[in-house]
């Protein structure tokens, strides 16, 4: 196994643990033990498609690394949907953005959120060029 394809992947576990650790948080804190098993197992999940994925096409591992981002920003939507009406008023401040913590990252989640679309395009802008 070369140096690129375990960067691949570890790249692509940290997209799927950094994307769903919030879940399981999040579900702890509401007491909601379907919230925080369902957040891990699509970590997992989701790491496992992508790796699978990687070794079916492995020319294509920006593709497959940024269809991961797309997935996990998608689904992570669809927690903070179903999760945030029902945390509690203390540890909302994150999640509704009044954290001075969230604050300063805010700009750099709209730079993850971009970057998934713009690895597919770029690596799919690239293959076309190729002979």
């Amino acid at each position: 196994m070369n140096g690129q394809r375990m960067a691949a992947y570890g790249s692509m576990g940290g997209v799927a643990l950094g994307g769903f650790i919030w879940v399981v948080v999040a579900g702890l804190l509401i007491h909601d033990p379907a919230i925080w098993v369902s957040g891990a197992i699509l970590a997992l999940a989701i790491w496992w498609v992508g790796a699978r994925a990687m070794l079916r096409n492995p020319a294509r591992t920006l593709t497959v690394i940024g269809i991961v981002v797309v997935c996990v920003v998608l689904i992570d939507a669809a927690f903070l949907a179903i999760v945030l009406p029902r945390l509690p008023e203390e540890y909302a401040g994150l999640y509704f953005g009044t954290s001075p913590v969230f604050r300063a990252l805010r700009p750099w989640l709209w730079v993850a959120g971009l970057a998934g679309p713009a690895v597919v395009l770029w690596d799919y802008l690239r293959a076309r060029k190729r002979p």
